[in-house]
């Protein structure tokens, strides 16, 4: 559960900087945004999945022990 939302939040950063820095001169960013333009529009989408992610696995922790 842990690896899945660390990939969440890292995909929402790398998101987050690729559409800050999109046609800035920067290739990545570029294709990156080329190929999920609807995630470096909207990154917060992915943020909050892994932040709803956290929650839940909180709240799994919490009744399991």
């Amino acid at each position: 559960m842990l690896q899945v939302i660390f990939a969440f939040l890292c995909g929402g950063g790398a998101f987050l900087l690729a559409g800050a820095t999109r046609n800035r001169g920067w290739a990545v960013a570029d294709q990156v945004c080329l190929h999920g333009a609807a995630f470096c529009d909207n990154p917060s989408l992915i943020v909050v999945s892994g932040a709803v992610l956290v929650i839940f696995a909180a709240i799994h922790l919490m009744v399991r022990n």
